[in-house]
């Protein structure tokens, strides 16, 4: 086989869109593509990273409520250590035990009548 110029010709036309791309390549300087992509980098992640500013606002929800969860728990807490104090051995009050016995432990003599009232009405 012979070869011929209209067989392996190549048209201009063809490489058009490589030559623009080469062209602007050419024109860019590289320390100002490396620092634009560094930027484009770092603002992605500044936005929706494991730290980034989404998280940050979805954190400062959260500690607001484990905020009003911890003041709720302390407050029972306070409750709770009222109620011990008031059963500890230098304040016992005979009658706060018998009660807390009846209600918790549903204790009372053989012969004795309960009559439990409705605690809201």
């Amino acid at each position: 086989m012979r070869y011929t110029p209209q067989m392996n010709e190549v048209h201009s036309s063809q490489f058009a869109p490589i030559a623009i791309v080469s062209g602007f390549f050419r024109n860019v300087r590289w320390p100002v593509l490396a620092i634009c992509t560094l930027y484009v980098y770092l603002a992605f992640h500044a936005l929706s990273g494991s730290q980034g500013v989404v998280n940050w606002v979805n954190n400062d929800t959260r500690a607001e409520i484990l905020q009003s969860r911890l003041d709720n728990l302390t407050l029972q807490k306070q409750v709770l250590e009222a109620k011990v104090e008031a059963l500890s051995v230098e304040q016992l009050d005979i009658d706060v035990l018998d009660q807390l016995s009846r209600e918790k432990l549903f204790y009372s003599y053989p012969k004795e009548l309960t009559i439990w009232l409705d605690p809201e009405g």
